[in-house]
């Protein structure tokens, strides 16, 4: 294994490592810090540089932008966390036009399998026998509940470092 190889493979490891500390951060404190995001950015050129195959990354950063002006804007409707734009836009970058549509339906399916759960605990909580957690009742307290979200975007950006890794 050359040096580049090496390099390469240790910057993919670093950004699956960085988006599980994302994810286990949200989980404990809903809170995404910015030096993950920040590292996820600086880590990208030495990938670029080290990577066996060329990298677009010019489209790459096209992308990540069109994601964090996405994400910037459901930000200011309250549809999402100031981490979690941010910490989607930053693994964008690395998912490139290639990995986007991936990144997006693993995220996707993450977040619906964590709301779910999140759903059925907060029904738990709250219903008076176990025959009523499931009947259908409005229940406007749940939409206000926090979502741990860069837990779902940590398995859109382990999916992305894996791909990556078995094709450097």
């Amino acid at each position: 294994m050359s040096i580049t190889s090496l390099a390469s493979h240790l910057a993919l490891l670093a950004l699956a490592g960085l988006v599980f500390s994302a994810a286990v951060s949200d989980i404990l404190r809903f809170r995404i810090p910015n030096r993950i995001c920040l590292a996820l950015v600086l880590l990208y050129p030495a990938y670029v540089l080290a990577a066996s195959q060329p990298v677009a990354w010019l489209p790459a950063l096209l992308v990540a932008l069109a994601c964090l002006i996405v994400g910037f804007i459901l930000f200011l409707r309250n549809a999402c966390g100031a981490g979690d734009a941010k910490l989607f836009a930053a693994v964008a970058l690395w998912a490139g036009p290639a990995l986007i549509l991936p990144l997006g339906l693993y995220t996707s399916l993450a977040g619906g399998v964590i709301v779910l759960f999140l759903w059925f605990q907060h029904r738990l909580a709250r219903a008076p026998s176990a025959a009523m957690v499931l009947q259908t009742v409005a229940d406007p307290g749940f939409s206000k509940q926090p979502m741990p979200y860069g837990a779902a975007i940590a398995v859109g950006g382990l999916y992305v470092a894996f791909t990556l890794l078995r094709v450097d």
